[in-house]
């Protein structure tokens, strides 16, 4: 069941969410053209165009954390309004466990918050590349050089090194991802056990979770050596920044568990639609 639940919820969302990443990649690929045609000639532009690029830059910008908020709000709320509101009496009406059905809707909308991060990589990489490829056709400098040189470096001081390190970083930022919207789901069963004013019970659950969490992640860095690794001039940036990478993975796994197992709990023993 919880297959065809999964491929219910991908059937009832995909128009939106695909709407959206293809304009985050769309506008991502327009800069690029822009941005390849202005690389060798932004000396030599007048002042206005140097205005009106800044603000076309500073729209793409804003586009793309328009794209980012935008899919996290529908997910939100779809989550929201299918469970909690009168369709929730619908819902809960299907022959699944709670379960299935909580499970079903998280995965979905934390796979379409990973497809958009995809989407918003693509954009910027498709933007930068424009500058890259410009510099290598007019021998400005070579492309295999600067990823060997300044990219590499960039890596090796975030401890971005090896296949491991790689895997630890990119696991690290999927569960952040996840992390980040179970929060969200965990507030709205949170808010569901006041009697009045729900809405506003989830947003005050959301607020203490963050703080409750900030706590949380402050103590386990200070207990784990982090700060002292900080403060201290000896220590390579690399591998202070691999210890905290797997600090924060650590947190993410926990809490996410915890609010998982939490909201299924809430929704299934203490469920009122009024």
């Amino acid at each position: 069941m919880l297959g065809k639940l999964i491929k219910h919820e991908f059937k009832a969302t995909w128009k939106y969410f695909v709407a959206i990443d293809a304009i985050a990649i769309v506008v991502g690929f327009i800069a690029a053209i822009v941005g390849y045609g202005v690389a060798g000639n932004i000396d030599d532009l007048p002042a206005t165009m140097i205005i009106l690029l800044s603000l076309g830059l500073a729209g793409y910008v804003f586009a793309l954390v328009s794209a980012a908020v935008l899919t996290t709000v529908l997910n939100v709320v779809r989550y929201y309004r299918s469970l909690y509101t009168a369709e929730g009496y619908l819902t809960f009406t299907l022959p699944a466990t709670t379960t299935e059905i909580l499970s079903a809707k998280m995965l979905v909308a934390i796979i379409w918050q990973f497809i958009m991060a995809l989407s918003l990589f693509i954009s910027i990489s498709l933007l930068v590349g424009s500058f890259l490829l410009y510099g290598s056709i007019h021998d400005l400098f070579d492309i295999q050089e600067f990823l060997d040189g300044v990219v590499y470096s960039f890596m090796e001081m975030l401890g971005i090194i090896g296949f491991w390190g790689t895997l630890r970083y990119l696991f690290n930022v999927l569960m952040t991802i996840v992390f980040n919207m179970l929060i969200f789901f965990f507030a709205i069963s949170i808010g569901q056990l006041w009697q009045k004013h729900k809405i506003l019970g989830s947003i005050i659950a959301f607020f203490t979770t963050r703080f409750v969490m900030g706590i949380f992640g402050f103590a386990v860095n200070m207990m784990s050596g982090a700060f002292s690794m900080l403060y201290d001039s000896a220590t390579d940036p690399g591998k202070y920044f691999s210890h905290t990478t797997i600090v924060s993975l650590f947190i993410s796994v926990v809490a996410s568990v915890i609010m998982y197992v939490a909201s299924i709990w809430i929704t299934d023993k203490k469920l009122n639609l009024d």
